[in-house]
């Protein structure tokens, strides 16, 4: 049976599409020299013999990522999308983008178009911590790289991730230092690292400081618009309400502030307000809001690098976790309490 470029990939530990470049740019692709090295050893070792006659196809089909994400109405993962999508073209790579909806039946069939696309690399935000099926992609080796969470049940992953508990430990500090203690947690979703871990950076604060857990106090906004105003409704209309907001996520931030507008209440006048991630339209706001900010154009673009290594052999022997730093930005949606009312 004649050697093929999956044999070869298979004992080498890299795709074939980058034996392929080895075998049709030789040292001008972009494949370390100890890879293409390994390559062309096993090549020699197995005897592989090359086709003479000229092969277009798969010099013209680039090698492709594929990403999946949860909402790319989102702007952290559509901006997160546009910064791999050019860190991947510069490499020569294209990219498939994939919108689940936060639906882990919408995820599972995209994962299953991919796996037949036979895509050479995937960064994925999954649906769910415990219940995404990446076996196929395990099983065959694709280079996998997490965004924004991660599954539970993986012991090595390769993943660029933010310090949410950090980040939401300095929103809900911020807030205590102005002398709120009755401050009101917009929570995402339960079944989500990033839901959980800020919530942990909440509690952490508040036990800091002394400060009872009061569970009337917490409310699940889904990462939705929706899902914010109602529980910033759900906050306001306690009969001791909160002097403060915490919104930990920016698109459940908009709902927040629909609802805080339609009562008629000024920022920070009446209620002091910061939300995580700081988008574009944060500064327009009046006024401004205070923001836990994420380093999104550098975690796209970690998120390319290292996919785009991992597809081309390099820094394979471990997993790489790279967990990034939050950034409080101070702006004019928080005062001290109790804010002095003209």
């Amino acid at each position: 049976m004649a050697v093929t470029l999956k044999d070869i990939a298979k004992r080498a530990g890299v795709s074939a599409t980058t034996v392929s470049l080895v075998l049709n740019q030789g040292s001008n692709s972009r494949i370390s020299e100890a890879t293409r090295d390994k390559i062309l050893h096993i090549v020699k070792e197995l005897g592989y013999q090359t086709n003479k006659t000229p092969q277009p196809l798969p010099l013209t089909i680039p090698p492709t990522i594929g990403l999946v994400f949860t909402d790319i109405t989102n702007p952290f993962f559509t901006t997160i999308a546009a910064v791999i999508e050019n860190v991947a073209s510069r490499y020569g790579y294209n990219i498939i983008l994939c919108n689940t909806q936060k639906n882990i039946k919408k995820e599972k069939e995209y994962l299953d178009v991919l796996s037949r696309r036979r895509v050479d690399g995937l960064i994925i935000a999954p649906v769910d911590d415990q219940k995404s099926d990446l076996a196929d992609f395990v099983k065959r080796e694709t280079p996998l790289v997490f965004i924004d969470r991660c599954p539970a049940g993986m012991k090595s992953v390769n993943a660029i991730l933010l310090n949410n508990v950090e980040g939401a430990y300095l929103a809900t500090k911020y807030l205590l230092d102005l002398g709120h203690r009755r401050i009101g947690f917009i929570r995402g979703r339960k079944n989500v690292m990033t839901g959980k871990e800020r919530l942990q950076g909440y509690y952490r604060a508040l036990h800091e400081y002394d400060i009872p857990i009061d569970e009337q106090l917490i409310c699940d906004g889904l990462f939705t618009t929706e899902g914010g105003q109602n529980a910033t409704n759900t906050l306001l209309d306690l009969s001791s309400p909160p002097s403060a907001l915490f919104s930990s996520g920016g698109v459940m931030s908009v709902g927040a502030l629909i609802e805080i507008k339609q009562r008629g209440l000024v920022m920070p006048r009446d209620l002091s307000f910061i939300s995580f991630d700081d988008e574009k339209w944060c500064l327009l706001t009046d006024p401004p809001l205070t923001v836990i900010a994420q380093p999104v154009n550098e975690i796209g673009t970690e998120a390319a690098q290292l996919v785009i290594q991992l597809i081309q052999g390099w820094g394979t022997e471990t997993s790489q976790k790279i967990i990034l730093k939050p950034t409080l930005f101070e702006r004019g949606s928080c005062a001290q309490y109790p804010a002095i009312k003209n």
